[in-house]
């Protein structure tokens, strides 16, 4: 197809979205019409369909891998896909496979080891999908690997062989690959936390190879992260190079053509998210193609976002992209990242290395670095401060990079010249200081008092919904500052400085820095002790000591440490019900301890005191809902409404009230999707929606209802996609999506280990270079108990139980220093009840995890919880079966089952 130039591209564009948006018959009519409009234009329309039909085949920037299987089992009910071949245990030439490492679109993985005795050592073979070759020349396949295993670098795994395996009447092409045990290059470097030179080193190694294999006129085509590894020891490895040239050499001999490495078109085998816009528009590649991959790899690596794809929604507007939309400055993106180990080098980032990026990642080959060597030489200067060919060598910019490379010996000369001009200017300076300073002194105290009354109240209010966590940071910092230059504290003062330091504790809080928090938090509570000071501050003074205590009892609560958490979020109550006490009428007291109840009430229920939990969730959401009477419009409130009533729900589900949830969270989703239709732009509904519909696919599985679930988990799950659509960057939505995907596979057969795999994965790459959170736990557990079923049901038993079993070792591990947390030792529970009652066979094995399963329910505060947390009973019932105490169990289950039953005192609640 001839390449497409702006202009073109722009004229055809409307007419390509008309024809996608149309169903086929009509999309058929509507290219007749066209064709006899003007025949060019709907031939190259027609390409163009073509083209988008391919790569939407190919998963092109796809949603999850679990929507896919969704949309599979959606089109054929009760068609299951079946797991691969087991082909464990089969020889290929002299290797003998293990166990298989991976599946892509191109074919499978298997680890082998060398079986004839020549040499031990492992290798991966990489089955090529049936027809990959076409129908060529087989013989030049087999020699073009004989040619690329030649291909020698430290950081290139090695191509050692190729071959066909012959099966009856088919032939499979395969590769023998050396084989590297590493993470991702982007995971790597999350995972270790690597600054920007560390990354820009690691890169280096990159280019190095990339380097060695364009000296020999050989390009890669597919450079991505998962194709670059990093092993523990920080040795960077490419893999499938070369597999390019061979795959397209073996074609091009069937096809009888010219096996021209620089000049032959690119063909579907490519990576879109790394394609360069001459491979979208098919047009030539060169060594430039692989320099723009690279490019948009260090771009992730750096900036911790795509150039292109993070700023798009729709497929076509992701084609578009890569060839029109320009990226934005590296610095800048980098600067505005969610993650702030990446945001806090945005500094390093800008100048040079915004250059460099800008220049692999033209629009033009020609613009582009010419290959990585040249890549690598720039990014070699910038390492030692010399001046960059990316950029014209201005005086004052050639002069920059000298004092950069020469800064001791330009400081040195430069002090004694700053010297004498000091001494010129201070006296001077000091004379006119000492005239000013009476008259500051005056000015300074009421500018001090309107700035913090507007820093700390309207300015910090209008900061927090949209997350400007270094400008709130500023204003508690300028606030204290301003503090400690005035006179000795009065009643108002006091105030202002706690509201100063909560905020700086807040901030902190929100970067995630917990022990850095607690001291301006302690310190902000120690000030506002004992009751107002004055009566006109009795309101901000009660609303300033909860916030205080709050936060503080946060930081206790996300540390897992429920005693001090308890101590703070009372002293938070206390101090919302003395405001209201003196203002019975003001309504945000009344909010305030709404909100009081509602977190006392999530500490309970970590702590398996459901009783208590419901309690305060009720009252909770009783005392919003009066407010929301003169306060229909206030949507935060309504908000924290529907999560109180989300949490009241997740009570009467753990106490086994199944039909009392079930009504609670019918009643939060319908309030969800009213506001959302009123508000179709606003994410907090959309993000309400996704959560409510969870919840109840949730309690319906409880009570063994799968059918009825499965609409409700699916359209929590496309809420959250849209929402991660959306903003890409977004953990906790990220996190929420998962968890909406492993609720739908609950309520399905037993998904293929492929699907939940991939689902482990990303829940990995979301928790890499973060600590882990106890708070996942229920989600971790969840996702690895079905993972466990899945490669229980392929045949793959012993990898099931090693995966349980890692996990269960950090479970216990957790549970050690946390017993009161009920969330950790629940998940324990049920990981434990399925690898003794589903992961075995031999009897003497079940009945042994099952004794220790009875074992660990002796432990506090488990015996307090029979009869009273559904999970823990369930799990003591099935355990008494399985070492066959079936009177016991019996009671318990006639526990549960009358508990399900129960049915709500009204309607309402």
């Amino acid at each position: 197809m001839d390449p497409l130039d702006k202009q073109r591209w722009l004229s055809l564009s409307p007419l390509l979205d008309e024809l996608l948006d149309l169903a086929p018959p009509a999309r058929a009519a509507r290219l007749a019409e066209l064709q006899a409009q003007d025949a060019d234009t709907a031939d190259q329309l027609q390409r163009l369909l073509a083209r988008a039909d391919g790569l939407e085949q190919q998963g092109f920037m796809s949603e999850p891998v679990i929507a896919q299987w969704n949309d599979a089992l959606a089109a054929m009910p009760g068609d299951e896909p079946g797991p691969p071949p087991d082909l464990a245990g089969q020889a290929i030439g002299p290797y003998v496979l293990e166990r298989q490492l991976g599946q892509g679109g191109m074919g499978t993985v298997w680890l082998a080891r060398r079986a004839d005795g020549r040499f031990e050592g492992q290798v991966a073979i990489k089955f090529l999908t049936a027809g990959v070759l076409g129908s060529g020349d087989t013989g030049r396949f087999a020699r073009e690997g004989e040619i690329l295993a030649r291909l020698s670098h430290p950081h290139i795994a090695r191509l050692l062989d190729a071959g066909l395996h012959h099966t009856g009447q088919a032939s499979q092409p395969y590769l023998v690959l050396e084989y590297v045990d590493g993470q991702p290059i982007d995971a790597y470097c999350r995972a270790h936390q690597l600054g920007v030179e560390a990354r820009v080193r690691l890169f280096l190694g990159v280019l190095a190879a990339v380097a060695h294999a364009h000296a020999r006129l050989i390009l890669h085509r597919d450079l991505k992260p998962s194709n670059i590894l990093v092993t523990e020891q920080g040795d960077v490895k490419l893999l499938d190079f070369g597999i390019a040239k061979l795959l397209a050499d073996a074609t091009q001999a069937s096809q009888g053509a010219a096996a021209t490495e620089l000049t032959q078109r690119a063909g579907s085998a490519f990576t879109p998210h790394f394609a360069a816009p001459e491979q979208v528009q098919q047009t030539d590649v060169t060594t430039a193609t692989d320099v723009y991959a690279l490019g948009v790899l260090l771009y992730l690596l750096l900036g911790g976002s795509h150039p292109t794809a993070d700023d798009t929604q729709s497929q076509l507007d992701r084609l578009k992209a890569v060839v029109e939309l320009v990226p934005k400055r590296l610095s800048d993106v980098a600067a505005a990242h969610d993650d702030e180990a990446i945001a806090g080098q945005a500094r390093e980032l800008r100048g040079d290395l915004d250059t460099i990026v800008a220049k692999a990642l033209k629009k033009s080959p020609a613009e582009r670095y010419p290959n990585a060597q040249a890549f690598a030489d720039d990014l070699q200067r910038w390492l030692a401060h010399e001046p960059i060919s990316a950029r014209p060598d201005s005086r004052l910019y050639v002069w920059s990079r000298f004092v950069r490379r020469h800064r001791w010996a330009v400081a040195a000369g430069s002090a004694a010249v700053l010297a004498l001009v000091s001494l010129t200017a201070v006296s001077a300076l000091q004379a006119r200081r000492a005239e000013a300073a009476e008259q500051q002194a005056q000015v300074r105290r009421k500018q001090a008092e309107d700035a913090l009354s507007y820093m700390l109240g309207e300015f910090a209010d209008k900061l927090r919904p949209i997350g400007r966590l270094e400008l709130l940071d500023n204003v508690g910092s300028k606030a204290l500052s301003l503090l400690a230059e005035g006179a000795e504290a009065g009643p108002m003062e006091k105030l202002q400085r706690a509201k100063a330091l909560t905020v700086i504790g807040e901030v902190r809080v929100s970067k995630r820095e917990l022990d850095s928090a607690i001291e301006p938090l302690e310190a902000a509570n120690a000030l506002l002790q004992g009751d107002p000071p004055t009566p006109d501050l009795l309101a901000a003074w009660r609303k300033a000591q909860g916030q205080a205590a709050f936060w503080l009892g946060h930081v206790a609560y996300t540390q897992r440490r429920f005693g001090p958490a308890g101590e703070a979020l009372g002293r938070y109550r206390e101090a919302s019900q003395q405001w209201l006490a003196a203002e019975p009428t003001n309504l945000d007291a009344q909010v305030e301890l709404a909100y009081a109840d509602n977190n006392l009430g999530i500490l309970m229920l970590d702590q398996g005191r459901l009783a208590e939990a419901e309690d305060r969730f009720t009252q909770a959401t009783a005392k919003m809902e009066r407010v929301l009477q003169p306060r229909s419009e206030d949507a935060s409130l309504r908000a924290e409404w529907a999560a109180s009533l989300s949490w009241l729900g997740s009570t009467l589900m753990q106490r086994g009230r199944y039909a009392q949830a079930e009504q609670v969270f019918h009643r939060a989703l319908e309030h969800a999707q009213a506001l959302l239709a009123s508000h179709p732009a606003d994410q907090a509904w959309q993000q309400e929606l996704g959560d409510s519909a969870r919840a109840l696919a949730d309690v319906l599985l409880r009570d063994e209802r799968f059918a009825e679930a499965q609409p409700f988990a699916l359209q929590s799950v496309r809420a959250f996609r849209t929402l991660t659509e959306v903003d890409p960057k977004n953990r906790k939505w990220a996190f929420s999506l998962i968890r909406s995907e492993v609720t739908l596979l609950r309520s399905r057969p037993v998904p293929p280990a492929a699907v939940t795999g991939a689902l482990l994965h990303r829940l990995a790459a979301l928790e890499a270079g973060h600590a882990p959170s106890a708070r996942l736990h229920p989600l971790r557990a969840e996702l690895v108990g079905l993972h466990a079923r899945a490669l229980r049901k392929s045949g793959d038993q012993s990898t099931a139980l090693v995966t349980v079993e890692r996990l269960l070792e950090l479970l216990r591990a957790d549970r050690s220093k946390t017993p009161k947390d009920l969330e950790t030792a629940n998940a324990l529970l049920e990981l434990a009840l399925l690898r003794a009652t589903e992961l075995t066979d031999d009897a003497v094995q079940r009945r042994k995890g099952c004794e220790a399963l009875r074992d660990d329910l002796q432990l506090s505060p488990l015996p307090a919880l029979l009869r009273v947390h559904a999970g823990v009973t369930r799990v003591a019932a099935r355990t008494h079966l399985c070492l066959q105490q079936p009177i016991e169990a019996q009671d318990l289950q006639q526990w549960l089952d009358a508990q399900s039953r129960l049915r709500p005192v009204s309607p309402t609640l």
